[in-house]
């Protein structure tokens, strides 16, 4: 299985970066292939609106760092994406690569039943801490782009989503959402091949 990690968190050894490495690790000993992505360490734009994806190109056309992201997501078996909340949504540096992949839409996408350009729908393992300790604050963030990527045309989200981790190194010390991190790889690649 090819696994493509996209890390919002400009913290590499952050909280959400911590849970996604234990997930990818488990992954990796069921024989996946991981390509990891540090967004913050790369050069790119957001969406220009200027619809190229949509009239003469069936890519996004900027020309930046985040391309090859783009077709290594497009050609990935499971996506994985991490981030802190930041500022009651997920980091600018995810978000930028959540407004391109507006480029996985077909033209008239809103009129038809299956508007995506991914050759097959494929899982996304969707992984958000917060330093806030009250869980109903930030609890849309997961259902919304849920929905936009089973849109986009992913098929099922699995969402692993931690509270109350505010200092850096707070998730070091809840061994049991590392395990549910490590149990979802488990699920997920059991049998996969």
């Amino acid at each position: 299985m090819n696994i493509v990690c996209l890390f919002g968190s400009p913290r590499k050894q952050g909280n959400s970066a911590t849970v996604a490495r234990h997930f990818l690790q488990r992954a990796e000993q069921h024989g996946a292939s991981v390509r990891s992505y540090y967004l913050n360490d790369l050069n790119y734009r957001g969406c220009q609106a200027c619809d190229a994806c949509k009239t003469s190109h069936e890519r996004c056309v900027l020309q930046d760092d985040l391309a090859p992201v783009l077709e290594a997501v497009f050609e990935a078996d499971l996506l994985v994406m991490a981030s802190p909340v930041y500022y009651t949504d997920v980091s600018a540096q995810l978000k930028g690569f959540i407004d391109r992949s507006y480029s996985y839409l077909l033209p008239g996408y809103i009129a038809m039943e299956h508007p995506s350009r991914l050759p097959v729908r494929k899982p996304l393992v969707f992984i958000l801490t917060q330093g806030h300790r009250d869980p109903a604050l930030f609890a849309d963030v997961l259902p919304r782009y849920r929905d936009v990527f089973h849109w986009t045309g992913f098929a099922e989200t699995h969402s692993l989503r931690v509270v109350d981790v505010y200092r850096k190194g707070d998730v070091d010390s809840r061994p049991d959402i590392l395990a549910e991190a490590e149990q979802l790889a488990d699920r997920l690649l059991m049998g996969a091949g």
